[in-house]
């Protein structure tokens, strides 16, 4: 059986600066009629990048949930922006660093109910620290962790945030060898 639903209109609800809403009708693979309300946005990037034996995060409010989260670098691609450049960015937006070693983990899907966003993952063992130079509405404070104490706080259910867990858990073993 086909399992792929069909879009018989699609309607822009909402278009904002990093995201469109949208609410399509689709014909399910039973011949149902029905909607999906879709999130479309342009991605992002995270990195995981180690200095000295620290891992750097970032601890910044957000909004959705009311309180602060720790985290790892990320951010939005740009329009037509490669993920390696936005990376690149935003690794100097947030902690300052310049990268001489950026390497691709792959990507997320980081809700796949309802938005199409695309999260592509990095690892970052050579780094040069400079300034940052954050956006004007970018508020964050820079916290570098030990890579073990990283470990055990992941252990621990300590991080919330997806993309931070996923990656720590990708390098455990490259990060934890000896």
């Amino acid at each position: 059986m086909d399992k792929k639903e069909k879009c018989i209109k699609s309607n822009l609800i909402y278009d904002g600066k990093i995201l469109s809403l949208y609410k399509d009708e689709i014909i399910t693979p039973n011949n149902i009629t029905t909607y999906r309300e879709i999130v479309r946005h342009k991605g992002g990037v995270c990195c995981l990048s180690i200095k000295d034996g620290y891992i750097y995060f970032v601890k910044q409010y957000r909004y959705a949930y009311s309180k602060e989260i720790l985290e790892l670098p990320a951010g939005k691609l740009e329009d037509n922006e490669n993920p390696i450049d936005a990376m690149k960015r935003e690794l100097k937006e947030e902690i300052g660093f310049i990268s001489k070693s950026l390497e691709y983990m792959g990507y997320m899907y980081p809700s796949v109910g309802y938005t199409d966003e695309i999260i592509h993952l990095f690892y970052s063992s050579e780094n040069e620290v400079t300034s940052t130079a954050r956006d004007i509405d970018e508020f964050m404070d820079i916290i570098k962790i030990k890579i073990e104490d990283s470990y055990r706080m992941l252990d621990n259910n300590e991080f919330e945030d997806a993309k931070t867990i996923i990656l720590l858990s990708k390098l455990r073993k490259v990060l934890l060898k000896d």
